[in-house]
């Protein structure tokens, strides 16, 4: 999904206090902002930071990366 059609994403969900910072946030299309889960309650899991990286994080804590070819590239590559 192109940036400019994506939400601010918050890791720590604001709700529970994450800051509007640079290293809490990413960009996630509307519908994975929505589903993503700030309260513990999903079964879908949530994002977030691990080695740098934003991995999925499913309810058993197993860590997915995007394995889109456009998701493995920097802004920079993209260019």
């Amino acid at each position: 999904m192109p940036a400019d059609r994506c939400q601010a994403h918050h890791l720590e969900a604001h709700k529970n206090g994450g800051q509007t910072t640079p290293e809490n946030l990413t960009m996630l299309c509307k519908y994975h902002n929505g589903i993503n889960d700030d309260d513990g309650t999903s079964k879908r899991g949530k994002m977030t930071r691990h080695r740098g990286k934003i991995r999925l994080q499913q309810p058993g804590g197993k860590l997915i990366g995007n394995t889109h070819q456009v998701g493995q590239m920097g802004a920079m590559n993209l260019i």
